[in-house]
């Protein structure tokens, strides 16, 4: 339900003791915010505050949920080198079989 310009809609949220404030549902709705989205208040002129809605980046919101593969320290680039090599070699062995 998007207001026409003639019309003003207006909800309340209470500002708890942290300091959060829960957004109304018909405002989430109008904006299309979803939970991990990032709200922008945008402060203007008149003392006015406008929101926006930043949706997440699917892929970067991944970052971080996977522990690495294998040994978490880091590996030098002669150890790199070295694992494909042996990587490569292994593939190689399994394709003559």
């Amino acid at each position: 339900m998007k207001p026409s310009s003639h019309e003003t809609y207006t909800y309340y949220s209470t500002l708890s003791s942290k300091h959060q404030v829960t957004i109304p549902m018909k405002i989430r709705e109008v904006l299309g915010a979803e939970p991990g989205d990032q709200v922008a208040f945008v402060y203007g002129e008149n003392q006015e505050v406008t929101l926006k809605v930043k949706k997440k980046d699917a892929l970067l919101s991944l970052f971080g949920t996977m522990p690495p593969r294998g040994d978490s320290r880091p590996m030098t680039w002669e150890d790199i080198r070295k694992q494909a090599k042996e990587e490569r070699m292994s593939k190689r062995e399994k394709d003559v079989e």
